[in-house]
């Protein structure tokens, strides 16, 4: 192939219309579509030119045929139906590009199915092919190129199918602003728990829950083989396989006697069942713990037991000894307990600068012990909600920290607590951010910003790295939007699209196929898009929002953004007037309006108003015309000598931004003749909400 076909190509894929034979309008108001591809159609790629004629991607390729593409894949009646619009448009073409009749092969089935009315055509097989294609041609490619970066022993794809459950789940649970791996998530995760009134019992049973696939992957790996086939293992190695069968049940034999078994996914799932629900057990249960001291004290060396020691302040040696500790435990951790919170406070005289921590065995903190630790730790995993736990924490150590740095702590720790016993989480939440920023530094993006405008040499670097010039708090909420929180928001919309268990090539093929013959649509992918994205983006725009007036002063002041003013002002106009509202206080009361006081997130109703808005350009015109002025404006402030009306025309072939929008109407209104599809995204939402996960796939199954 050429390296102008090469360069042709991927224009060619995105640009071609559909082919004028196949369509054919109907009475009813429907467009009825012949399943036929012209194979003798190949475009002459050589002879094709971009923008040879106004609103020609290429030549006899314009954009009315993109938009009535689109507009017939809107509506269509299933993803099967809109594979076939892409082969009867695009099939020719690249079939005479690759030239070996691959293309023709895998859509002469697609359009057979959609000519015989068969709607249960399957895609498994055809997916699978492509995954393993890929899948060669990427090792290939890191072989060749990425050699010194990627270890060829490791299987990448292997990594994602093992963590990929605990990963769904984690989205599940909490979602994707919690999952953004900054002090931010960290926040935004104790706000959504605390806010669901969510039961300690209950957080510990999730966790356990999304931790029993990994530990049975790595029951089921080499690691712990490797650990039992070495003459002399190391002494964490020893420990960690104690571990593992002092939790285990040891009547389903010892794990090096498990393992050579080669056990199944499944039969490592039992035991990192076992193993992991043995954890808690552990706490309250005398046999199981003493079982699980017996495998410690028999395998750990001598720093082991001193560090025991050291923390315990008890010897583990006999068996009396590990009797009397675990009986202990079970006291502190069952319902018995007649544990009373007293706040905690250092002794007269004392401080931490002074205090030699493990002089004597068991003293945590300076007149604090191992004994009160345990008690604390039991009243918050006994209390009735997290919120209960974490006020007995204040309860007890609020004195202490902020005794620890008073000019810092005392007015932080105080508002962190306050909030908490009077049930307010949005406050909390900014105590956390305020807490957790300032010890990270990570609100000071002014002082960063002049630190680079204003050093010259290593020793004023050195001396302004100590001179902080805070940014407005608003800069800290932007960049909650860094490229972790986008990259699991996209795998939540992943998750939501199709309801995966796990990510493999066989379960992706198969939950692929599923939705492939499902009644959806490009409207219904794309509305679920907007929803997973407007879900996030909104508290965040509601912070900006509430910080409008410093934000804009201070990009408005700083020479880094000298075209903010203008930029400011047409991305205004245009949000304000894509969404229908007629001021920017109009539009922030409603955003405020959609946010729940208690987590902090979107809901339901808000979300789904702004996508309805949202998308509503596609079918009205006045919301259409709302990018046609911010685009003037804009290409006045910053775009060449052309005139704004010329390169409009130029690139969409429309003489006026009302002329196309009334034929983007048109298009978007056009259905493809037979059962349509009606509110399915409604009907897909509703079942996910009643029903869950299984009855979804259920339903796309029996439809």
């Amino acid at each position: 192939m050429g390296s102008q076909t090469l360069g042709y190509l991927v224009v060619i894929i995105v640009c071609h219309g559909l082919s004028v034979h196949a369509i054919i309008p109907d009475r009813g108001g429907c467009v009825k579509i012949e399943w036929v591809a012209n194979w003798t159609d190949v475009a002459d790629v050589n002879n094709m030119h971009l923008f040879e004629n106004p609103g020609e991607l290429i030549s006899g390729v314009a954009v009315r045929d993109m938009l009535q593409l689109a507009g017939l894949a809107w509506n269509a009646r299933s993803w099967q139906e809109i594979a076939g619009l892409l082969c009867i448009s695009y099939g020719p073409l690249l079939n005479g590009l690759v030239g070996d009749n691959s293309i023709r092969r895998a859509c002469e089935p697609i359009l057979s199915s959609l000519s015989e009315k068969n709607e249960n055509l399957s895609i498994y097989d055809s997916c699978m092919r492509a995954s393993i294609d890929s899948g060669a041609s990427r090792a290939s490619v890191e072989r060749l190129y990425l050699y010194s970066t990627y270890n060829e022993d490791i299987d990448n794809m292997q990594t994602v199918v093992n963590l990929s459950p605990t990963a769904l789940k984690l989205l599940g649970w909490i979602g994707p602003s919690a999952l953004s791996f900054d002090i931010y998530g960290a926040c935004s995760t104790l706000r959504i728990l605390l806010s669901r009134s969510t039961p300690v019992a209950n957080i510990i049973d999730k966790i356990q829950d999304i931790t029993i696939h990994p530990m049975a992957v790595v029951l089921k790996s080499d690691i712990f083989r490797e650990i039992c086939h070495k003459p002399s293992p190391g002494d964490d190695e020893v420990l960690a396989l104690a571990i593992v069968n002092g939790l285990s049940d040891l009547t389903d034999r010892p794990l090096c006697q498990f393992l050579p078994t080669s056990p199944t996914l499944e039969a490592s799932k039992e035991r990192a069942t076992t193993i992991i629900g043995n954890a808690e057990v552990v706490l309250t249960d005398i046999s199981t713990c003493q079982k699980l001291l017996t495998e410690l004290s028999n395998n750990g060396d001598e720093y082991f037991h001193d560090i025991f020691n050291m923390i315990t302040g008890t010897t583990w040696r006999l068996t009396r000894d590990r009797e009397e500790l675990c009986t202990n435990i079970s006291i502190t951790f069952s319902s018995d307990s007649r544990y009373i919170p007293t706040a905690y406070v250092l002794p007269p005289g004392t401080s931490l600068n002074q205090f030699r921590f493990w002089e004597t065995p068991g003293e945590l903190l300076p007149g604090f012990y191992f004994g009160e630790a345990l008690d604390i730790a039991g009243a918050f995993l006994r209390a009735d909600t997290l919120e209960d736990g974490m006020v007995l924490l204040c309860d007890v150590f609020e004195d202490f920290i902020s005794d620890l740095n008073p000019k810092y702590n005392i007015s932080r720790i105080t508002r962190m607590c306050t909030s908490l016993r009077e049930s307010q989480f949005g406050e909390l939440e900014d105590a956390c951010l305020d807490f957790l920023s300032n010890v990270t530094l990570h609100s000071y993006e002014g002082f960063y910003y002049q630190y680079w405008i204003n050093s010259s040499d290593s020793q004023s670097q050195f001396q302004y790295d100590y001179q902080y010039v805070p940014a407005p708090d608003i800069v800290s909420t932007i960049s909650r939007l860094n490229g972790y929180h986008l990259l699991v928001t996209c795998i939540e919309f992943y998750r939501r699209l199709l309801q995966p268990t796990r990510i493999s090539p066989e379960d992706t093929c198969e939950d692929l196929d599923t939705y492939f013959r499902s009644d959806n649509n490009l409207q219904s992918l794309t509305r679920l898009a907007v929803d997973v994205a407007l879900k996030e983006a909104i508290p965040i725009v509601n912070e900006i929002c509430e910080n409008y007036r410093e934000m804009h002063d201070y990009y408005d002041k700083s020479d880094c953004c000298r075209t903010f003013p203008a930029l400011e002002m047409n991305i205004r106009s245009f949000i304000l007037a894509h969404f229908g509202f007629a001021s920017r206080d109009q539009l922030c009361r409603h955003i405020a309006d959609g946010i729940d006081p208690g987590s902090g997130r979107a809901t339901d109703k808000a979300v789904m108003s702004l996508q309805k808005e949202a998308l509503r350009f596609l079918t009205n015109e006045q919301r259409c015309l709302a990018f046609d002025l911010p685009f003037h404006r804009l290409w006045g402030e910053f775009g060449s000598s052309r005139d704004a009306n010329e390169v409009f025309s130029t690139y969409t072939g429309y003489d006026s931004a009302d002329e196309l929008c009334e034929e983007l109407r048109q298009f978007f209104a056009t259905k493809t003749c037979g059962k349509s599809v009606k509110d399915h995204y409604i009907l897909y939402i509703i079942i996910h909400k009643e029903y869950g996960v299984g009855e979804i796939h259920r339903f796309l199954r029996l439809r």
